[in-house]
């Protein structure tokens, strides 16, 4: 198993991918609630970062 890196959990997070969150549970055993979170505020961080990219333009 690959270890993910932030920027990698964010995209994951973004997407909502199927297995992502579920893999990164069964290998480091974080409560769901805690896992969707995380997911909740990189997806949060991510989409600002994106929205300030796309402002600057």
């Amino acid at each position: 198993m690959k270890k993910i890196r932030p920027r990698d959990a964010a995209a994951i997070g973004i997407i909502g991918g199927r297995d992502g969150p579920t893999v990164i549970d069964v290998k480091y055993r974080i409560p769901k609630a805690a896992l969707a979170a995380l997911f909740a505020v990189l997806a949060a961080a991510a989409a600002g970062a994106l929205y300030a990219l796309l402002r600057r333009r």
